[in-house]
């Protein structure tokens, strides 16, 4: 669960969380796998191996509205039993405000997961 508020305050703070394409690429394709594959942990940690690899990826283009809830959101849960699902919703509201980068970011995470099936470090 701290992965994905991770990823996603991430993407809601790029210009300072995802200032370089190294970071911006880590936490778009970490949140892409939380939303396509949750719970494969393996391809989610294959994602830093991965980004050691590929030369001249290019960092897309920050959006204008990165989601209507935020990290305040799930601070105001009123019970321990409440917040991951909060932070499930979270995670989604800003994963469809990225929409328009959903194709790259599937394509990073199929090269990613090419690369951890490989054995590939």
């Amino acid at each position: 669960m701290h992965n994905l508020v991770v990823d996603t305050y991430a993407m809601q703070h790029t210009e300072e969380y995802g200032r370089s394409a190294k970071s911006y690429i880590a936490h778009l394709t970490r949140l892409c796998c939380a939303m396509d594959t949750p719970g494969d942990q393996k391809l989610y940690w294959s994602i830093a191996q991965w980004l050691d690899g590929p030369p001249g990826l290019v960092r897309p283009s920050d959006i204008a509205s990165r989601g209507k809830m935020t990290i305040a959101d799930i601070q105001a849960a009123t019970s321990t039993e409440d917040y991951p699902d909060l932070v499930r919703q979270w995670a989604r509201d800003v994963w469809m405000a990225y929409a328009d980068q959903h194709a790259i970011a599937r394509h990073w995470l199929d090269e990613a997961r090419a690369s951890a099936y490989r054995g590939k470090r």
